[in-house]
């Protein structure tokens, strides 16, 4: 976990204008996040739990690419982001749900998440196979720790996503280049795109992304159409 010195006393508080309610951010206009700092995303980040900021480009690229598929959000946090788009939120809650993983993240100075009432309580695996989604999106999720990959981090509450992606059509996943530069999937076969409307609290100089993976769902569907077509 990195940590960064910020002076609360001379940064501005982003609250008022860019929280809607405890942990959950508005979905605002990327104009208006322009004209914030990367030190004021952080410091507003960090006290709210709050990591990626939803906005209005976000979800109007999301509905357009999702174009009518069934979705689900994964790791959905506070829920904003699958509100505005209108399909299930799902998370594990573990930092609710685990008192261990909440005092760890307050030790290190991090606020935890405060999830949404309408997120339903399921690990990202059990969620995709619970609803078998054609979409899955995933912002700011950390894959599952494995020990014979040690150098790639991830923590035990994360999701398998390899097995996520064999399972839908697309995982569209939202995250930035530093902080999830070590991520196994990487190997998968992928397309990344760095939009100018993607906001974080990351302060490491590195670009936001969404990297879309094509699913064994899609690839299956497409082989049994063609010996059945």
């Amino acid at each position: 976990m990195n940590a960064f010195l910020l002076n609360p006393a001379s940064t501005r508080d982003l609250t008022t204008d860019a929280l809607e309610s405890p942990g959950r951010p508005r979905v605002l206009p990327a104009a208006w996040w322009a004209t914030t700092t990367p030190d004021e995303r952080a410091l507003f980040g960090a006290r709210h739990g709050i990591y990626s900021f939803p906005t209005v480009e976000l979800v109007s690229w999301l509905q357009e690419f999702i174009a009518g598929r069934t979705a689900i959000e994964v790791g959905a946090g506070h829920g904003a982001l699958a509100a505005a788009l209108g399909i299930p939120a799902t998370d594990n809650c573990h930092q609710q749900a685990d008192a261990l993983s909440a005092a760890y993240y307050r030790a290190h100075g991090q606020v935890p998440v405060t999830y949404g009432e309408h997120i339903e309580q399921l690990d990202a695996n059990s969620a995709v196979a619970k609803h078998r989604p054609q979409v899955v999106v995933a912002c700011w999720v950390t894959h599952r720790y494995d020990a014979a990959r040690h150098a790639a981090g991830g923590n035990m509450y994360g999701p398998d996503e390899a097995k996520i992606i064999r399972a839908c059509e697309h995982y569209v996943l939202i995250g930035n280049a530093k902080v999830h530069a070590a991520k196994p999937i990487w190997r998968l076969k992928h397309r990344i795109l760095t939009p100018p409307w993607l906001y974080s609290r990351a302060l490491n100089g590195t670009a936001d992304f969404i990297a879309i993976f094509d699913g064994g769902r899609m690839l299956s569907d497409r082989a049994h159409a063609v010996t059945h077509g």
